[in-house]
């Protein structure tokens, strides 16, 4: 009983954003797909072979791009709901903390196998970022459940 009270502000933010999430997710599929299968721009190194240089396949990578964008950003409603714990102000400390991970993930992109693959990367988490730094904090507060949270 006591696990389902702790998580139930954070499944009620998910279940407050879920459009947006969704939104989200369809625009980092559409980047994806005109970057990697329209334009052709490579995609990063394929994590299952370690040692080789295999790219992630660009249809593959697209279709992976929708899983990780709902992934990810129901995470950040998480995150997102467990600031609301510590600080009064969640929603600048969870922008500043999403800007400073898309900094330092930018950064680490580069490692991902070339410069061109490095780009696009980049550039989809401009495409997921910007929306999710601005959208979701007014989707996670519409559930209106915000207030009561007192873990």
């Amino acid at each position: 009983m006591v696990f389902l009270l702790m998580i139930a502000p954070h499944l009620m933010a998910i279940k407050a954003s879920m459009k947006t999430l969704l939104l989200i997710s369809v625009l980092a599929t559409i980047g994806t797909g005109v970057m990697t299968i329209g334009i052709g721009m490579d995609t990063p190194w394929a994590p299952w072979e370690r040692q080789s240089d295999t790219m992630f396949p660009p249809v593959l990578f697209t279709l992976a791009s929708f899983v990780a964008t709902v992934s990810f950003c129901a995470m950040t409603a998480v995150w997102h709901t467990s600031l609301k714990v510590v600080t009064s102000n969640p929603d600048k400390w969870w922008r500043i903390s999403g800007i400073l991970f898309l900094i330092s993930y930018g950064t680490y992109s580069f490692g991902s196998g070339t410069t061109e693959a490095a780009i696009m990367l980049n550039i989809l988490h401009l495409i997921v970022g910007i929306p999710a730094l601005t959208l979701l904090p007014r989707a996670f507060h519409k559930g209106q459940f915000m207030d009561s949270i007192e873990l």
